[in-house]
């Protein structure tokens, strides 16, 4: 018979002013690729009969142990201008080895098309073969039961692709324009969508729920239209397995030029290392049951195969770009977490050795400055440091803050991270986020990544940075005071010139500094913590401090380790070891 075949090109133009993310370094993707992307998925229609048209949707060919689900969905179109009944046909499936099996229709495949849309058929039978085969051919077949002996005729074969076969879960994608690297656009033209989509972050998130893998994706509206993100998922991919996720955000609408982001969560184990990731889409058959009931069969194709650097199943995977201390952060432009008129800034970052517990302790300083004429909320952005063997460390908010910055003013938040001994801090990068809650699931979403630098400890400097304090040790002496019942009290003496930074608002929640007495074998024997604001402070000036140390003999030498310090927000007592006094 006359078949006609004509191949219709997804009609994507995507801009690269559209996929340009001020806040972000550039990455892999911009608007030409993922224009290239749109352009080289091309869906193929054949005409079935006089005004109706069929493209192949998906194409499922599962083996299991004893038997083989095979499966297809036909995306069904009547291009004249009215109302078409669906042809009577049997969609039938050929193997390799010439057998030939006919495909159950779905109960609630369409009976009717209107004029000038399309609709999708949904097929699908499980037969017993306990071997793999491979599905080569698809022919539709019009049988008519009224004369006997029947006659059936072949309305259209058409040759499958083995590219467009989905094995199942653990299958390998192999259309070379369907594999991409990291950070590449990709767009879904099998579900007729008009976005595109851009893999921007993967992290481990542990939580009292279990491990799981994050994947964040940027989603670009580039139509004059608003567009509904369409359904997909994400599978995580290692050497053996195969892990499923599922979006956190089920319903995503995007104004004309929009941009947003969508998080995918996939349950994984703690040691689980994906080597890529597979974006499949959703397919379902129902079956009658009857009383106008009906079961629901679904199953899952892959689309795109995305490649992960190796290692990077545990972090971020977007190149960080370098930072200076003490200015502004490039957040994400399309973030609602952090409002836009306020900056975020890392103003300290230190890496203090804890020699009697056996680890590393990171402290950083974030400043918020409130550039607007009314108080905002301070939110309470995640971070993480990453080494630069990729190993990612959370960090832990100080245990509790004002509620809000005032207006033309900056506040001061610290974090603290537990490092192993054997990391220095060299090639560090942070990552920030924000916390995100959908239904019972919870996760983050990268609001920024840069490398950032560890500054140095000098144990014997008597300039104390102590942000945003600046304390200057002008003079010191540790005195030992004869008591009456026969016993020394310890006390330091200080003459210190402090000079705070005047733009930020101070409170009981900033940071206080701890003196702490040892004797002359180095044991702890007392300590005083002492405020930088608030009543009771340290002030410029003479100030002496009661050690609470008391002893029946004089005990020298001796020395105070001044640290700085705060509580985070899981209790722990964080210090940070400024400089010393040996007497």
């Amino acid at each position: 018979m006359n078949k006609t075949m004509k191949r219709s090109l997804a009609t994507i133009v995507l801009s690269a002013a559209l996929l340009t993310t001020a806040s972000f370094p550039a990455w892999a993707a911009d608007g030409l690729n993922l224009a290239a992307a749109a352009a080289a998925n091309t869906s193929i229609s054949y005409t079935l009969k006089d005004k109706i048209e069929v493209e192949i949707k998906s194409m499922l060919n599962e083996h299991e142990s004893d038997s083989t689900k095979l499966g297809a969905v036909i995306r069904i179109r009547n291009t004249s201008g009215k109302i078409s009944r669906v042809p009577d046909f049997e969609l039938r499936v050929r193997m390799a080895d010439g057998t030939e099996y006919t495909l159950q229709p779905s109960a609630k495949n369409p009976k009717s098309i209107q004029p000038k849309s399309q609709q999708e058929l949904s097929y699908l039978t499980t037969v017993e073969r306990s071997d793999d085969v491979a599905l080569t051919d698809l022919s539709f077949v019009d049988v008519d039961l009224e004369v006997y002996p029947k006659e059936e005729t072949t309305l259209l074969t058409v040759a499958v692709d083995s590219g467009i076969v989905w094995n199942g879960s653990d299958s390998t994608i192999t259309k070379p324009t369907a594999i991409l690297k990291w950070g590449e656009a990709f767009t879904l033209p099998s579900l007729r969508s008009s976005l595109g989509f851009i893999p921007v972050d993967i992290h481990k998130e542990i939580t009292a729920k279990g491990v799981s893998t994050v994947v964040q994706i940027q989603v670009v509206n580039p139509t004059k239209e608003r567009q509904t993100v369409p359904n997909f998922g994400i599978d995580g991919k290692t050497e053996n397995n195969v892990y499923s996720g599922s979006r956190a955000e089920t319903s995503v609408m995007l104004d004309p030029g929009e941009k947003k982001y969508i998080h995918i969560v996939i349950p994984t184990d703690l040691d689980t290392e994906f080597t890529s990731l597979n974006v499949v889409t959703p397919e379902s058959f129902a079956t009658a049951t009857g009383d106008g009931k009906f079961h629901e069969d679904t199953y899952r194709v892959g689309r795109v195969n995305i490649l992960l650097p190796t290692g990077a199943a545990t972090q971020g995977v977007i190149p960080a770009p370098e930072y200076t201390l003490g200015t502004p952060v490039k957040l994400d432009s399309t973030n609602k977490f952090v409002p836009s008129n306020v900056d975020v800034s890392l103003v300290e970052l230190h890496v203090t050795s804890n020699e009697d517990d056996g680890f590393n302790t990171a402290v950083a300083k974030f400043k918020l400055t409130n550039n607007s004429d009314r108080p905002i909320p301070i939110p309470a952005i995640q971070t993480e440091l990453v080494s630069k063997d990729g190993y990612a460390y959370g960090g832990r908010r100080q245990e509790a803050t004002a509620l809000s910055v005032v207006p033309n003013a900056s506040y001061v938040v610290s974090y603290s991270y537990a490092l192993p001994a054997s990391e220095k801090g060299e090639g560090l990068k942070m990552n920030l986020y924000s916390q995100q809650v959908s239904g019972d699931t919870t996760y983050k979403s990268l609001l920024a990544t840069a490398k950032v630098p560890v500054q140095k400890n000098d144990p014997t400097s008597k300039t104390l940075d102590v942000y945003p304090y600046g304390i200057t040790i002008k003079d010191w002496t540790i005195s030992a005071i004869f008591q009456g019942n026969m016993t020394y009290d310890y006390k330091l003496k200080l003459d210190l010139d402090i000079k705070p930074d005047k733009q930020v608002t101070v409170d009981k929640f900033n940071s206080k500094l701890s003196f702490e007495l040892f004797d002359n074998v180095g044991n702890p024997v007392g300590k005083s913590v002492e405020a930088l604001s608030g009543e009771g402070r340290l002030y410029n000036g003479t100030n002496t401090i009661n050690l609470n140390a008391r002893s029946n003999q004089l005990d020298f030498p001796i020395q105070v380790k001044v640290f700085e310090t705060f509580t985070n927000e899981y209790g722990e007592s964080v210090k940070r070891l400024l400089t010393n006094f040996k007497q």
